[in-house]
């Protein structure tokens, strides 16, 4: 009989599954690290990376800034939670490399179970407006919840991935798929307005001496921000600006040039500034909103 957990040679099956999974959720992992950095980008193939990366997220999270990290001064497409339950199943793909040499205790399916209790707990009571959770918290149960039941699943089918021609082959399979990201960053890159063209488009109708530019992605600004209840505590003049707004039909996100003098930024989250805030539509660049404070 088959020992749990172990796979018998030449059953190649469950590693290529292994290290196609491995590779993709590595690959979407990268991607979401790294788009902040690429939306801010002149290059258009860069630019529409980033861009992808955030319309893509649209489907998988709130986009929500305050319940998100900031990387290279913008917001990641993805909230906190998800990102720790990224990077906890891509931990969880590299430890089992070496699960022989680690704790038993670590494959136990009742830890993978008990891990998810306090992500749960956390995103129940955030749910039910009985407290407002930190980066922090969501960061940690979602990284908890991802590795610990990854690692389980990866056990029970795989046991522990070796070397193999299974790896060579999963990342042929992901071929196609990268040919189409690079297809996709052109296309979407071809009509999104830049940072830069952004920030010239301020300076021609105002002169302030500090205008921050910041992208904010689809879903948070058509819908997760206007719907956020706990807007109203940030005293943040954009992510109140944002609900005065009401969303709408702005499917690539938009950019956001706060123009102050630099000296009176206040507020809990995010952008916490005072002065004049101006809202294009990322894609054709059209000034949609301006708001002095």
């Amino acid at each position: 009989m088959k020992e749990l957990g172990r796979n018998p040679r030449g059953e190649e099956l469950p590693e290529f599954i292994f290290y196609l999974c491995f590779f993709l959720v590595g690959l979407y992992l990268l991607m979401d690290l790294l788009s902040p950095l690429l939306i801010q980008s002149d290059n258009r193939i860069l630019l529409g990376a980033g861009a992808v990366s955030y319309i893509f997220n649209v489907l998988m999270c709130h986009q929500l800034p305050e319940r998100s990290f900031g990387l290279f001064g913008q917001h990641m497409p993805l909230c906190s939670r998800d990102i720790g339950l990224i990077a906890g199943v891509v931990a969880a793909c590299v430890a089992s490399f070496a699960s022989s040499r680690l704790p038993r205790i670590l494959r136990s399916s009742w830890l993978a179970i008990l891990s998810v209790v306090p992500l749960g707990i956390d995103g129940v009571m955030q749910f039910m407006d009985l407290w407002e959770s930190t980066n922090l918290v969501r960061f940690v149960t979602g990284i908890v919840a991802g590795f610990f039941i990854s690692y389980y699943a990866i056990y029970v089918f795989v046991g522990e991935p070796k070397p193999s021609r299974a790896a060579l082959r999963s990342m042929l399979a992901l071929t196609p798929l990268l040919l189409i990201l690079l297809v996709a960053s052109a296309y979407v890159g071809s009509g999104y307005q830049t940072k830069s063209e952004i920030l010239s488009k301020t300076k021609a109708i105002n002169n302030a001496t500090d205008i921050r530019v910041f992208y904010i992605a689809p879903r948070a600004f058509s819908s997760a921000i206007p719907n956020d209840v706990y807007v109203k505590d940030y005293n943040d003049t954009v992510l109140r600006d944002v609900a005065r707004i009401g969303g709408g039909g702005n499917p690539y996100g938009v950019w956001v040039a706060v123009a102050s003098d630099g000296s009176d930024n206040v507020g809990r989250y995010v952008f916490a500034s005072r002065g004049v805030n101006y809202f294009y539509d990322a894609m054709d660049g059209m000034l949609i909103g301006k708001f002095e404070h």
